[in-house]
């Protein structure tokens, strides 16, 4: 078979004659058949179309890529989507060829162009995704904020740093933060340190703590306490929820007068927060204070009305009280409520017998 009757067969034969020319397509040199090729992309068959795919995926010369990126214009989905998946595929040493798309005038191209290279984790691919990241679409600079975050090296967590310095956008940062925290490295965490000092936005802190807690160390919980100490200068704010969840690791510190600081903060929370469920949860965090716990405990019970908090800061009592508890939970063997009296009598059985 010539390559002329291999194009008639590939155009008007049956679904099955399609899928058989283009299994024998590696016969014929790509540029005499690649036209042909692309235009089957249009088959109504599925199965054709799928043929196609999978054989172009295995061709990753400089025409290929060159038919292909046009096709990002392409108002047919189907068509779209397929030119995008091989791209992907294959177009990792020909990011020069993809990357140049990122001038076209049309912000759906150039956001297809960043969501291609930011899968490659190459530094060939961040040459382009920091060019992107000056792009007037918001969109745009998110896909190559996320494409950033896939290239571990020091020149990412640069160009993140400095977008983060610059960008206005609340999602495009919380992708920054993200994109960071995936990148890994010492440098990363300390920009989002950096950021943590002169963030004023509560949903941005939020997630900045986060980020630094993901690394897995102890310079989460010193970020905490300044965290705290930000906000006690303002309204009380939902972050404490996130500070309160971070708390839970702060058995983790072995600084005394650092777990009382942050157990003051706690309490300061559980007696002034809107949020009651969330004061619920600090209750039963203070226990892992160690030595400090037993006077935060006794401070709770002594400021606080709500039975949930009243019995949870009696069972911790239980916990780490000492004789100094016991005056404390006589009073409350007298209280009106049932399961009160009941934690109370045994909290009090518990330190007795510790001692």
């Amino acid at each position: 078979m010539n390559v002329e009757m291999w194009k008639a067969q590939l155009e008007s034969g049956t679904p099955e004659e399609k899928r058989e020319a283009i299994r024998s397509a590696n016969e014929f040199p790509i540029e005499s058949i690649i036209d042909s090729l692309m235009k089957a992309l249009y088959d109504e068959n599925k199965a054709v179309q799928e043929a196609v795919i999978e054989f172009l995926m295995q061709r990753n010369e400089p025409i290929v890529v060159e038919k292909l990126l046009p096709l990002l214009r392409e108002e047919n989905a189907s068509v779209r989507n397929a030119a995008i998946e091989i791209l992907e595929k294959i177009g990792r040493d020909k990011v020069d060829l993809i990357g140049a798309y990122l001038n076209d005038e049309d912000k759906d191209v150039r956001l297809f162009v960043c969501d291609i290279i930011g899968k490659f984790g190459t530094e060939s691919a961040l040459d382009y995704l920091i060019k992107a990241l000056d792009d007037p679409e918001v969109n745009v600079r998110n896909s190559a904020v996320m494409g950033i975050g896939r290239v571990k090296s020091e020149r990412a967590v640069k160009a993140l740093e400095e977008l983060l310095n610059r960008e206005e956008d609340t999602w495009v940062r919380f992708s920054i933060i993200d994109a960071l925290t995936q990148i890994g490295l010492p440098s990363a965490k300390e920009v989002l340190r950096k950021a943590l000092f002169k963030e004023n936005n509560e949903v941005v802190l939020k997630s900045l703590l986060d980020g630094i807690a993901k690394f897995g160390d102890d310079d989460f919980i010193y970020d905490a306490m300044y965290v705290f100490e930000y906000l006690m200068t303002r309204k009380l704010s939902d972050i404490y929820s996130d500070i309160v969840e971070l708390g839970l690791r702060v058995d983790s510190i072995d600084d005394k007068r650092l777990r009382y600081k942050f157990g003051v903060y706690l309490c300061a929370y559980i007696k002034y927060s809107d949020d009651r469920w969330t004061a619920y949860r600090a209750v039963n965090v203070i226990p892992k204070l160690g030595e400090c716990a037993e006077d935060i405990l006794i401070d709770v019970l002594n400021s606080v009305e709500e039975p949930m908090i009243i019995a949870s800061a009696i069972e911790g009592l239980g916990e780490v009280g000492t004789s100094a508890s016991l005056e404390v939970l006589e009073r409350f063997k007298n209280s009106d409520d049932e399961r009160q009296r009941e934690l109370a009598e045994e909290a009090i059985n518990k330190i007795k017998s510790r001692e």
